[in-house]
Order: structure tokens, then sequence, then C-alpha cells
């Protein structure tokens, strides 16, 4: 069996109020560049999707972005 070698990607990225409160994340734009970055040095991998919730909790999968990514 031959390996793939080209991989269609999503990332996701989630700033909580709570994180945010906390001071514990990092901005939701940060977070966009550096996974763009780190997608864009692999080989074979062709970044499809951003996905974002910005202000929900991660104590549950009900969100917009995480219920995005799972359809796709």
């Amino acid at each position: 069996m031959t390996k793939q070698s080209h991989y269609n990607v999503g990332i996701y990225v989630r700033l909580s109020q709570e994180d945010e409160r906390a001071g514990e994340s990092i901005s939701i734009e940060n977070q966009k560049t550096m996974l763009k970055e780190y997608v864009g040095r692999q080989i074979g991998w062709n970044l499809i999707e951003v996905y974002e919730d910005d202000g929900f909790s991660g104590t549950t999968f009900e969100r917009p972005g995480v219920q995005k990514l799972l359809d796709d």
C-alpha cells in the first residue's frame, strides 16, 4: 500500500471568555498566524479551512466552529 503524500487540513482556533480573563491564551489572530505558518511548512499539506470559536467555553463540543469541523 502506498503512503498518502497530500493532505487537506483544517485548523481550529478558540479563545474562551474564561481564558481571556485569566490571561492564559494567546489571541485568535496569533493562533491563526502560528498554525497557518506551521501548515505552510509541511510538505503536501493543503490548508482548506480555518474553524474558529471566539468566546465559547471548551467544556462542550456544542460550539459552531467545532460542529462545522466535524461536519466537514
